[in-house]
């Protein structure tokens, strides 16, 4: 549902609006208001995501006010008065409807706003796939080039004598990111902090072994063992279940 509010200092014109809108599932009408004053009050307070504004009423001028709001909805002027057209436009109003507002021109406003949303989860989606392309994959310096190397390549990222080094499918790289940079980058990818010193994805691990004491002793594929802390074994066994 998208959130709406309708303002007019006309009662007529305010049961117009809701009886156009009443035409379309999509909308939510949130408030009303009678002047521009309680207009912006409201946007401000409510933040509806449309706004079907007039233009000429009493109060704060909705007119000069609205493009100075951090986050505004989607406006939609009317008016009986043509002159403010262009101005209307000038404000990235979405659309400008004259009174009487007939069906077939407010279907077209709707098509607009519709339009206006589902550019705007497009967009959204958009950002989404590419920060989640991003966080599958981490640079390394690699001699004088930059390497990029896919996080589900990552075998353990260890700390040895004050620097980090990342063991992957393609060998070992040194990185200047510490280990808790790489365990909250990886947070759910399927990576565990073994101790102090390593960061181990759980994916490579070919047998876990009891130690001493409560603690627990991986080994990889490549058969590298890696210590877990007996803090640490407590949080191993119920990643895995066992």
């Amino acid at each position: 549902m998208i959130k709406t509010l309708i303002a007019d200092d006309e009662s007529h014109a305010i049961e117009r609006l809701k009886e156009l809108l009443g035409g379309y599932d999509q909308f939510q009408i949130i408030a009303e208001a009678k002047n521009g004053t309680e207009a912006l009050e409201k946007i401000v307070s409510q933040k509806p995501e449309v706004a079907f504004l007039d233009i000429n009423m009493p109060g704060v001028s909705v007119f000069k006010s609205i493009s100075s709001l951090q986050a505004p909805p989607i406006v939609i002027f009317q008016t009986a008065h043509s002159k403010y057209a262009a101005d209307a436009f000038d404000i990235d109003a979405l659309d400008y409807l004259m009174k009487p507002i007939s069906r077939e021109r407010f279907a077209r406003t709707v098509f607009k706003i519709m339009e206006k949303f589902s550019s705007a989860e497009t967009k959204t989606e958009t950002n989404k796939t590419l920060e989640r392309e991003q966080s599958e994959k981490i640079t390394v310096k690699d001699r004088d080039s930059i390497k990029i190397i896919q996080v589900n390549d990552v075998i353990r990222i260890c700390f040895e004598e004050g620097l980090s080094f990342i063991y992957s499918k393609e060998g070992r790289f040194l990185s200047d990111r510490t280990l808790n940079y790489y365990e909250e980058k990886f947070l759910g990818s399927g990576f565990f902090r073994s101790n102090r010193a390593n960061l181990v994805n759980l994916a490579y691990v070919a047998t876990i072994f009891k130690g001493f004491k409560g603690s627990y002793c991986m080994e990889l594929n490549d058969g590298t063992r890696i210590e877990v802390s007996r803090r640490k074994a407590l949080i191993l066994k119920k990643t895995l279940d066992f």
